[in-house]
């Protein structure tokens, strides 16, 4: 890490086939497609250029979901989304025991799941 730069989002995957699919392209278009493999590993290098969650959450926009089960659900393109739970256990929760996505720095991948269009 350079001084003065604060550390950044760390993603870990559920499994070693997850692993795989999203660190090597060949991998991942043959489960995704050319198109939205690409868009997987884009996905993945964004996440890991922020700082916290909560940066990831804020350029995502309306694209990124929160549902209550304290996941965080980004689209993959059209026809995907990847669902991530935070890892570690150095983040905080609001009183709710919610997740607050901006002490989060360490995302692990559950899930590259189909859009039900």
């Amino acid at each position: 890490m350079l001084p003065g730069r604060a550390a950044l989002v760390i993603v870990s995957f559920e499994t070693r086939c997850l692993q795989k699919i999203c660190l090597t392209i060949e991998a991942a278009e043959r489960r995704l497609g050319p198109i939205h493999a690409q868009a997987l590993i884009a996905l993945i290098a964004d996440i890991e250029a922020f700082e916290d969650a909560g940066q990831v959450i804020d350029f995502f926009g309306c694209a990124a979901v929160c549902p209550g089960d304290d996941s965080l659900s980004l689209s993959i393109g059209a026809s995907y989304r990847a669902r991530f739970l935070a890892a570690g256990k150095r983040f905080g929760c609001d009183p709710n025991g919610k997740v607050i996505w901006s002490s989060v720095k360490r995302l692990k991948l559950m899930e590259i799941e189909v859009i039900n269009e």
